[in-house]
């Protein structure tokens, strides 16, 4: 198994949840600055059949420079190339320049259908038709040079997109492979409001999300991401079959500005020319067994302009995995003012849960509050003002 964090690229869209960042990395030594370079094409691709929209990005790399690390990668976009995908069939559609507010220059678009019954298909015309094991190529004309490629888009059946409850101490999430084709290997992510963990992997373990075992217990796929998997709070998990043309280009932390040797998948230029097959892309509402008194739902009759006028709390022997410092032992959320928060708390001993309430939005400030089971009731107080709010249970 392969387990790769990738690398930014900076100025890249596509049709995948994750960007493409591209950075220039220059160098001085003893004040001598590294003389400026050839401009090469930079194209960035990724076919995906679930999208009713390809994007390529053609841009060229940049004279070597010195920057802070502060400073955004410079973009130099080549807003009047030729783009053109091949089909399998003797078809061709040409990527138009994308336009509208926000449009950044050197986006090439194209409306395409999936087509897998084997049919015609019936877009209209400059519609590409992507057919799921089947191969494609790239070619594109620049003032600078011709970029061309060349990808085989994996077989991976239809998305499971839906949404469920899940409980964390009980349930289990698998996935069928066994149709999935041509692909080199499976892109992970896990999602939550605060970031992403994501990974690249050759195979899947036997099962994506269960119960581990044991805290050295990681024969699920999505283990790397236990230290952030939060009962009580919606969370997105994400399976992706990918080409080997994706796969190798992020696992050899590609840069098309620094390096061309190791991951390049295009002739006459550099970049990515790929595609992935969607396999999950599901969130889940997190649960976890209520089997301790502070767990389960809470609601008072009074309002507050820092504490929750409602609150759903789950605890979970097995999620999130102790990190560094103290491990979060609650987590859920709560109603303040009308907004949604997420709770986090920890266990302070003898009964008492340090709670923190961080908002949805930035429209209301985050609260550290005191939580305490009394007479079965829960009692939050807040850190700051002294307030204090007694709930019993929904």
């Amino acid at each position: 198994m392969v387990r790769h964090t990738r690398r930014p690229l900076a100025a890249c869209a596509v049709a995948l949840v994750a960007a493409l960042t591209a950075s220039i990395v220059g160098c001085e030594i003893k004040g001598t600055t590294a003389p400026e370079l050839e401009p090469r094409v930079v194209v960035h691709a990724v076919l995906n059949p679930t999208s009713a929209v390809q994007i390529v990005t053609v841009e060229r790399t940049l004279r070597s420079i010195v920057r802070t690390s502060s400073e955004m990668p410079p973009y130099d976009p080549i807003d009047d190339a030729l783009v053109i995908i091949y089909g399998p069939r003797g078809d061709s559609v040409i990527a138009r320049p994308a336009t509208g507010a926000g449009v950044n220059a050197g986006v090439y678009r194209v409306s395409s259908i999936t087509v897998t019954d084997g049919s015609a298909g019936n877009g209209q015309p400059n519609v590409l038709r992507l057919r799921p094991g089947e191969r494609y190529g790239l070619r594109v004309e620049t003032t600078i040079g011709v970029a061309t490629g060349e990808t085989t888009i994996p077989v991976g059946g239809p998305e499971d997109g839906s949404r469920v409850t899940f409980n964390l101490d009980r349930d289990t999430l698998r996935v069928d492979t066994t149709s999935v084709r041509n692909a080199a290997g499976f892109y992970l992510r896990h999602e939550w409001r605060r970031g992403a963990d994501e990974r690249y992997v050759t195979t899947l373990d036997g099962a994506l999300l269960r119960p581990p075992s044991s805290a050295a217990d990681s024969g699920w796929s999505f283990s790397f991401a236990g230290g952030t998997i939060y009962p009580g709070i919606a969370q997105r998990f994400t399976l992706v079959a990918v080409d080997s043309n994706y796969f190798r280009y992020y696992v050899a932390g590609f840069d098309p500005f620094g390096d061309d040797t190791r991951g390049n998948t295009l002739t006459g230029g550099v970049g990515l020319f790929g595609s992935v097959a969607p396999i999950v892309s599901k969130v889940l509402d997190l649960t976890a067994d209520a089997d301790t008194p502070i767990e389960g739902s809470w609601a008072t009759d009074r309002t507050s302009a820092t504490l929750p006028t409602a609150i759903v709390l789950y605890s979970s022997p097995y999620f999130p995995r102790e990190g560094n410092g103290r491990r979060i032992a609650l987590s859920g959320t709560g109603q303040v003012s009308g907004k949604t928060v997420e709770a986090y708390g920890t266990d302070e001993g003898n009964g008492t849960t340090q709670l923190f309430l961080a908002p949805i939005d930035q429209s209301i400030p985050g609260t550290a509050a005191t939580g305490s089971i009394s007479g079965g009731n829960l009692v939050l107080t807040d850190n700051r003002t002294g307030e204090r709010i007694t709930y019993q249970r929904r």
